[in-house]
């Protein structure tokens, strides 16, 4: 039963486009709102794709890069807190939680096509 679970995450976390696909074709069913279930997808994924990211860059680099991973995450956090002072005047965590997760999202979906696609030409051209 453990090894389930560990080949399960372990296929999430090198997998993760599949992931996405799927779980956004499964949130569409449920809520029958497709804007939801974009949200939903982003929200459930962004963890996926920070795993896959750090895993790729692992690989390629033969380095663990997770507490930079942790810094970009929280300057991101900062910066999410302050674009939203600037904007409303008044901070609201939540709001700017969600905003800062979902941006997260898109910048490490992005970094994992960059990687992957890096990880590839690397090997196809200096195997």
């Amino acid at each position: 039963m453990g090894d389930l679970l560990i080949y399960t995450i372990a296929i999430l976390i090198t997998l993760p486009i599949p992931f996405l696909v799927i779980f956004y074709l499964c949130a569409r069913k449920w809520s029958k709102h497709k804007l939801k279930a974009l949200h939903r997808t982003a929200n459930f994924t962004a963890p996926v794709f920070i795993l896959a990211v750090h895993v790729l860059l692992v690989v390629l680099f033969n380095r663990s890069f997770f507490p930079y991973i942790i810094i970009f995450l929280l300057f991101l956090l900062g910066l999410s807190m302050i674009a939203q002072y600037k904007l409303k005047e008044e901070v609201r965590l939540f709001r700017a939680l969600k905003g800062f997760w979902r941006v997260s999202f898109l910048l490490f979906i992005l970094v994992y096509v960059g990687l992957s696609a890096y990880g590839l030409l690397s090997r196809v051209v200096f195997v």
